[in-house]
């Protein structure tokens, strides 16, 4: 093979990315190093064979040419320079490299004197994101766009044998441009497997190297019983490099339209996010019909989350809606998931609150402020409180290398409500828990606590009819001590490793003999499982407090085995020895016997059981249960999860219901959907899905049919089909 170095004349190649390519005056480098004919940057070109032709004034490389100049790369089978006309051709299987562009291609490229114009025959080019283009000529104008002429894009793999990509736009010209960084189009087809399903006379969109860019969206379609057939059409404006908002207007058959509205912008410190919906309608059934009068119904969704400092940070988060039924009306999801701030709302229930919390290694310091909004048809939002402040700081301190650690924390509590209890609360505790490990194994955990309380209370309603409203104000002093023993044992048998580990534990607390006075407001519910058996207060809140003598005990086991299987389990129980129930006849800590934990799991890599159950202990009676079942498997995968419980404990719920997310995949692409969540209870379907996918390299296309029947109102069951298909790089298009 000879090197040989070409200089004289320097210009920009046809594609981006070999711009500034330098070609000089023929000189045969015998050593293969690079030769400086001119100022400028030369090329190194490697070929089999140099031909000069003096009849034509031109020079030929043959056999596997490679040219590199400054990281840039083109690969042909031959090369010419023809000095006399400067023109430089490559031909046979070009293909051009860069290190800052995609690579690109062509049967045969041909470039001006300046090599600022050129143009190539059967081009094709790989560009950001997968997106890939080609074209039967192509042309590059001095300003760097290029024009394509039988042109065609997709995001889809070049198909063995010639078939068809899932999906292309084939125009008879297309223009990327780089300055604007967009694609422009001229009778443009959408085919699908080769098939012309679309027509357009222009199409333009973002060059998929290009972040973002302001313009129309894919239009959202579909069909429902409720809102009939309806279209919207989005559009995204990029505000600026920090900040974009997107209005959609949405027409519908059976409702006057609907604007909604997204707002986003980041900030140095942080950043925030807004959603809103507006129309002017009344009231809609399942089918459509409309009731009562016209009204403006809006909604506002949004939050922000900023950096004070390293440790420090403040947030807000808004939740509003004109009336009960807007978002279910148009099926706007009422779980607003962005920015959920640190109080989770209950099922439709609307939160909006603004909150500072900081945390180190030795400290977690909060204040909140929120208040609520009922979407429950039977709830007045007068009767809400308005939570503000609510504030609690938290100092965990190491009391000895051998004296376990102490806590303090400072708490209060402010409800504020326009029909209802007033409520105020400051409390102050400290708690101290330490370990000790036997040469034996044996863990032995002693724990103390001490705490205060300053309750004041107003408009409490009088105890006989007629009596004046009350305030109350009082303290009490809390506190209670206990230990915990456990005995880990280690077994290893074989492939098998198990660990088996008894415990008990023995707690004394204070009498509260303020407890009558105490209108509870943070400790409604005791959702009892493994965990809370053991926990020193079983309140969720400060209210409800758990006085006397009790014993816990329980049995926790580990195996081990293969490659990450386990199997575990758990059984306890906790028996009250002295004082009074505090907590709900449902809540599994009534009886002085408390219900019996029994909770196991499997887990065996694609296929795992989890159980968890309350047995009554008096008659074996199964007051809760929760299972779930999971398999992911190559070809089959889902979940299953049947769960009972005393319906008292969530009124908005059921006492039973069956839960199924199933995916089947019937080939490498098509896959097969069924959700299913029933209502044992009544016997009803609450939601049924079942649709068909299809996902590939480039394409998402999925349609599922949709039925629910939540009973919330005027809004009995309704029908949908939703239809969403992805082409990547393009965009989507989604309806409901």
């Amino acid at each position: 093979m000879r090197s040989l170095l070409l200089a004289a004349v320097c210009a920009s190649a046809l594609i981006p990315g070999i711009a500034d390519a330098a070609i000089c005056a023929v000189t045969q480098d015998t050593d293969g190093g690079l030769l400086s004919g001119t100022g400028e940057q030369p090329v190194y070109i490697e070929a089999d064979t140099l031909i000069e032709n003096r009849e034509a004034g031109s020079y030929i490389a043959r056999g596997n040419v490679v040219a590199r100049q400054n990281g840039r790369t083109v690969e042909a089978d031959e090369l010419e320079y023809r000095p006399g006309s400067n023109r430089v051709i490559a031909r046979g299987n070009v293909a051009i490299f860069s290190d800052n562009a995609p690579p690109q291609y062509a049967d045969e490229i041909e470039l001006d004197d300046a090599l600022g114009e050129g143009l190539a025959v059967g081009f094709s080019t790989l560009l950001e994101n997968n997106g890939r283009a080609a074209a039967a000529f192509a042309v590059r104008r001095a300003n760097g766009s290029l024009e394509l002429t039988n042109a065609y894009y997709t995001a889809c793999r070049f198909e063995e044998g010639g078939d068809a990509p899932t999906w292309r736009l084939r125009a008879a010209r297309a223009v990327q441009d780089t300055e604007a960084e967009m694609i422009y189009y001229r009778d443009v087809r959408l085919e699908v497997l080769g098939v012309p399903v679309a027509y357009a006379p222009t199409f333009a969109h973002a060059d998929p190297s290009s972040e973002r860019r302001s313009g129309l969206l894919f239009p959202e379609f579909g069909l429902s019983s409720r809102l009939g057939a309806f279209y919207g059409q989005p559009y995204y404006w990029v505000i600026s490099p920090h900040q974009d908002l997107t209005l959609t207007p949405r027409a519908m058959a059976n409702a006057n339209p609907l604007v909604e509205l997204q707002y986003r912008r980041r900030f140095w410190s942080g950043d925030l996010e807004f959603e809103t919906s507006y129309t002017n309608e009344r009231d809609l059934d399942s089918d459509g019909n409309k009731l009562n009068d016209a009204e403006h119904r809006w909604h506002i969704f949004g939050g922000g989350r900023f950096d004070i400092s390293e440790n420090w940070v403040w947030g807000f988060g808004v939740q509003l809606a004109s009336d009960d039924f807007h978002l279910r009306t148009y099926d706007i999801s009422e779980n607003y998931e962005e920015y959920p701030g640190i109080i989770q709302p209950a099922p439709r229930r609307l939160m909006n609150q603004i909150y500072v919390s900081g945390r180190t290694d030795t400290y977690y310091a909060e204040v909140i402020a929120s208040g609520v909004q009922s979407l429950r048809e039977f709830e007045i939002d007068d009767r809400l409180p308005v939570m503000a402040p609510l504030g609690e700081l938290r100092l965990t301190t190491a009391a000895g290398e051998h004296f376990g650690r102490l806590r303090t924390i400072a708490s209060t509590a402010v409800l504020t409500r326009n029909d209802g209890v007033d409520y105020q609360r400051a409390s102050a505790s400290v708690d101290w828990q330490a370990q000790f490990i036997s040469p034996g194994g044996l863990v032995f955990e002693p724990f103390a606590a001490g705490r205060a309380d300053y309750y004041s209370f107003s408009d409490v309603p009088g105890v006989l009819p007629g009596n004046a409203v009350t305030a109350d104000s009082f303290g009490r002093f809390l506190g209670y001590a206990g230990a915990e023993l456990s005995w880990p044992l280690i077994n290893t048998s074989g492939a098998t490793d198990t660990i088996l580990e008894p415990m008990v534990q023995a707690l004394v607390a204070s009498d509260d003999s303020e407890s009558a006075r105490i209108i509870n407001e943070d400790s409604r519910t005791a959702e009892l499982d493994e965990t809370l058996l053991f926990d020193h207060n079983r309140a969720a809140g400060y209210d409800l407090w758990e006085s006397g003598t009790r014993l816990t005990y329980g049995l926790r086991s580990t195996t081990f085995w293969g490659d990450g299987n386990q199997l575990r389990g758990f059984i306890g129980q906790s028996r009250r020895i002295d004082g009074d129930p505090v907590f709900a006849t449902n809540s599994g800590l009534f009886e002085d016997d408390s219900d019996i934990i029994v909770a196991g799991e499997i887990d065996l890599g694609s296929f795992g059981i989890m159980a968890r159950t309350r047995v009554d202990a008096d008659d074996g009676t199964l007051n809760r249960i929760d299972l779930v079942a999971s398999y992911y498997g190559d070809r089959v995968s889902g979940q299953i999860r049947y769960f009972s419980f005393d319906d008292s404990l969530n009124r908005l719920g059921t006492s039973e219901e069956l839960q199924l997310v199933s995916q089947t995949r019937l080939t490498d692409d098509w896959s097969l959907v069924y959700n299913l969540q029933r209502d044992m209870d009544q016997g009803v379907n609450r939601r049924q899905e079942i649709g068909f996918r299809y996902r590939d390299f480039c394409t998402d296309f999925e349609v599922v049919y949709q039925r629910e029947n939540l009973n919330i109102g005027n809004l009995g069951p309704s029908e949908s089909i939703q239809f969403r298909v992805t082409l990547f790089t393009l965009g989507g298009i989604g309806s409901e």
